[in-house]
């Protein structure tokens, strides 16, 4: 997928407009509010009007205009570049909020502001006024990111100077914008029983599907595929495929606008909908149930190509055919959870969604991957890095099983330097100032030949040529998954994985990370070609 482009297809100019070419674009649009197509969220009209006349009109048409351009372009390209769902974020919040900041600035400063007048410090306020409020930390970067998104965009056409924005206003606040965890091992086992419970109703019921029916279905699927809530609600009437190779399997193909794009998930296909798996019916059995029972209100509709559509029964909408939206299929969520009465262990209700059932399906690839955040970032279709970030978190026992790596020395790879090494020698995992009297040598004139705990001890040194050797050894833990019980190899292996992963790699660039992992997978160092663990920690 190409990265996003905001730019308006207007022709970009190296000086910034002067105030007479606003003006006319003003007078085109300042009557012109915006229309989305149906999409998964609520928002459907992008209303400018209440933006003007407020001491910052030249900002609102700029942005007015940004806007009315990304419409055009998305439903010129169908929408291949951002989603509607994208575009009615962008208003919702990034707009709306530095709109009404601009706003406020202009009566504080009793003048008219201009385009020029966004620059460092305008934006620098912008942020000290979104930390002035309640807003968490998360809230603030998401908003700023939003508003960013779209002054990128100003840029873009030449509107507005370069080189405004700060390098990083929110240090070290991707600990805290995690969102909500996976579900425990309890919850997740309470969520699968109940719509397990829910969808054999489902089956079992004549007619077509409310819109809590489909609710039920999507946090199914979303259990058993790890689909993200926008592709899901965006699922089409064909998004089964037959799989290319084998006859008992289908392809799910959904679409994500953003990052991997088209994804696909291979299906088994159980030929009754009541052969449950120990959780839940088969997807595909689900698909084609909810496009079986919904096909009258779909096949009249505008919206025959879309799978998840229904008859409203709500107050101003009753009889209306609609797409199920991201606030119906929340509003469907909270109401599982209080029919059900799902509780955490301090007994409260659970707070579930779909993106902590995506993140509950990925934290299960990691373990069921043996620990491989390579196989688990491939199959949830995304980046290692946004698997780290965001998805995998520790489960209920992790902390215990960190403190075995509790003395890693990252600093120690950090400050490194051969003048402060003394000498180094080379192990078959990297390098060791001191394998004769280190923590764990034998102390007796012998070498350490204890691997495993190199990860551990102080005289541990990693440089840019051990990595072929340090991930030789990785990919060796990882085959060993398939050679003993999960159990026993995540208690003297599983951690090392995460070391390597967390605070190793990161201290080098990612092209030599890339470049060495790849080498040691297809042909490892020779010493950790074929080597059995037994006495390793002896």
């Amino acid at each position: 997928m190409n990265k996003k482009n905001l730019s308006s297809t207007t022709p970009r100019s190296n000086k910034v407009v002067v105030d007479s070419s606003l003006s006319g674009l003003k007078q085109s649009l300042i009557d012109k509010n915006l229309k989305l197509p149906q999409h998964a969220g609520s928002l459907r009209h992008l209303r400018f009007s209440k933006f003007y006349g407020k001491g910052c009109d030249d900002i609102v048409v700029a942005i007015h205009k940004l806007l009315c351009d990304m419409i055009e372009s998305g439903m010129s390209n169908d929408w291949k570049m951002y989603s509607p769902s994208t575009v009615a974020s962008y208003y919702s919040t990034g707009v709306s909020s530095f709109v009404s900041f601009c706003i406020s600035l202009a009566s504080d400063m009793n003048k008219i502001l201009k385009l020029s007048d966004i620059n460092k410090e305008l934006i620098r306020q912008y942020i000290v006024s979104l930390g002035s409020g309640n807003l968490s930390v998360a809230s603030q970067r998401s908003i700023y990111k939003s508003a960013k998104s779209i002054l990128v965009g100003i840029i873009e056409i030449g509107w507005i100077k370069k080189d405004i924005f700060p390098v990083n206003p929110y240090p070290n606040s991707s600990r805290e914008c995690k969102g909500q965890p996976a579900l425990s091992e309890a919850e997740r086992r309470s969520v699968l029983k109940y719509l397990k419970y829910d969808m054999r109703n489902i089956v079992d019921k004549n007619g077509p599907l409310s819109s809590y029916d489909l609710s039920i279905c999507i946090l199914a699927i979303a259990a058993r595929t790890g689909i993200n809530p926008t592709p899901a609600l965006e699922l089409t009437i064909d998004c089964l495929q037959p799989h290319p190779i084998k006859d008992d399997r289908y392809m799910l193909v959904s679409f994500k606008r953003r990052g991997s794009g088209t994804h696909l998930d291979s299906l088994g296909h159980s030929s009754n909908i009541k052969s449950l798996s120990p959780a839940l019916p088969d997807v595909a059995r689900i698909i084609d149930h909810v496009k079986c029972r919904n096909s009258c209100y779909r096949d009249d509709s505008r919206f025959a190509g879309y799978l998840f559509v229904y008859k409203s029964r709500g107050s101003g909408n009753v009889g209306k055919i609609c797409r199920l939206s991201k606030t119906t299929l929340d509003s469907g969520i909270k109401k599982f959870v209080a029919v059900h009465q799902i509780r955490n262990s301090e007994g409260q209700l659970i707070n579930l969604n779909v993106m902590r059932l995506r993140k509950t399906f990925e934290n299960r690839l990691f373990v069921l991957s043996g620990q491989d955040p390579f196989l688990t970032a491939k199959l949830g279709g995304h980046s290692v890095k946004i698997s780290n970030d965001h998805y995998l978190v520790p489960h209920e026992n992790a902390e215990k099983d960190w403190r075995i790596m509790g003395e890693i020395r990252t600093e120690e790879l950090i400050n490194y330097t051969e003048e402060n090494s003394g000498v180094v020698k080379k192990t078959p995992v990297a390098g060791c100032q001191d394998t004769l009297y280190g923590d764990y040598a034998p102390k007796n004139g012998n070498h350490c030949q204890k691997f495993l705990t190199c990860f551990k001890c102080k005289s541990f040194i990693v440089t840019g040529d051990d990595l072929y050797r340090v991930y030789s050894f990785y990919w060796s833990l990882v085959r060993m998954r398939n050679e003993m019980k999960y159990s026993s190899w995540k208690k003297t292996y599983g951690s090392i994985i995460r070391v390597i992963d967390r605070e190793i790699s990161p201290q080098f660039s990612i092209d030599i990370v890339k470049l060495q992992r790849q080498r040691a997978k297809v042909d490892p160092h020779p010493f950790w070609k074929d080597v059995k663990w037994s006495g390793a920690l002896e």
